[in-house]
């Protein structure tokens, strides 16, 4: 793994526990000592995700998440649903039965997690589903600005949510994932690209991730 996905991990990690806040300051020094890498490696990755609009950077202070208001998270919230739409239109008929075997048990798995409180690990499976799919896409470019897009939300800051409208939020979301399966299933591109789109992504879920 490059020393920009593991400071990258660790970030959304830590935003997922509650131990890090928009007003932290992420130092060098910090990310040295819990990521196990050498600070020169640590600064490279910590400017390219500046670079990314994931993080801004202070001089002399440090780094610390961007923050972006409403309208430009509901902006951003429309880009990927059209570009998850897209790409799930494409690889509809793409899908195999052990995809959709995979799919289904990544499904289930979410349910656990949700479950258990283990809201990290949730955000790794849904990760992993949505790839199914999008790892089929030929189309490169537009498969890394979707990418690109979903990293600007850096983990889920759950800690300020309430326990129970955390459980009723990701229950949500993954009911919505088992009816995107079943559209795949079913072989209805356009409903599938139409239900990303206006549902999965609509601008109303953007609340939970503006800070």
């Amino acid at each position: 793994m490059e020393p920009k996905e593991k400071v990258y991990n660790f970030i959304s990690e830590q935003v997922t526990l509650g131990n890090l806040t928009p007003t932290d300051k992420i130092t060098e020094q910090f990310l040295s000592d819990n990521v196990g890498l050498s600070r020169t490696p640590i600064r490279e990755a910590l400017l390219q995700l500046a670079s990314e609009n994931i993080l801004e950077r202070e001089p002399r202070k440090g780094f610390k998440l961007k923050q972006y208001s409403q309208e430009e998270v509901e902006n951003i919230y429309e880009i990927i649903g059209t570009l998850d739409g897209k790409i799930a239109y494409e690889t509809c008929e793409k899908l195999t039965q052990e995809d959709y075997s995979v799919m289904q048990f990544l499904i289930d798995s979410m349910y656990s997690s949700i479950k258990n409180g283990l809201y990290t690990k949730y955000n790794e499976l849904q990760e992993s589903f949505h790839n199914v799919y999008i790892s089929l896409s030929t189309n490169s470019i537009m498969v890394q600005e979707l990418k690109n897009k979903k990293k600007i939300f850096v983990g889920k800051n759950y800690k300020r949510i309430t326990p129970e409208t955390i459980q009723n939020l990701l229950k949500t979301t993954n009911d919505e994932h088992q009816t995107i399966l079943n559209l795949f299933k079913n072989h209805q591109k356009n409903e599938v690209r139409k239900y990303l789109e206006e549902i999965h992504w609509n601008k109303s879920n953007a609340r939970y991730d503006i800070w």
